[in-house]
């Protein structure tokens, strides 16, 4: 899951331009949507329901000053170590992918 921390963001789908967030609502939103990734059903060992892996990627982009877009590493972004951390979400892949296919 992409979650997009800016505090504004114009859509060319929206007619009226999104109202600012302040920061403080926009780590709110970060860190529910990040509550409800973790909600989300994993998939246990031969079980065909869930998701294979699942991981929460958090980036800065406004859609209008593209150059100043980029990915955010600090909270409330998942950390290394975090089960939703992007490295996590690898080692999960790759450790599947072994297990199903004997590699």
């Amino acid at each position: 899951m992409v979650i997009n921390a800016s505090g504004s963001f114009s859509s060319p789908l929206r007619v009226t331009p999104m109202a600012p967030r302040a920061p403080a609502e926009a780590r709110r939103l970060v860190e529910h949507c990040i509550t409800e990734m973790r909600n989300v059903t994993e998939s246990a060992a031969g079980s065909a329901y869930g998701m294979d892996a699942k991981c929460a990627v958090v980036v800065d982009f406004d859609n209008v000053q593209r150059e100043s877009s980029r990915y955010v590493s600090v909270p409330p972004a998942l950390q290394p170590g975090d089960p939703l951390h992007y490295d996590a979400f690898l080692q999960r892949i790759c450790s599947d992918y072994s297990d199903r296919f004997g590699r």
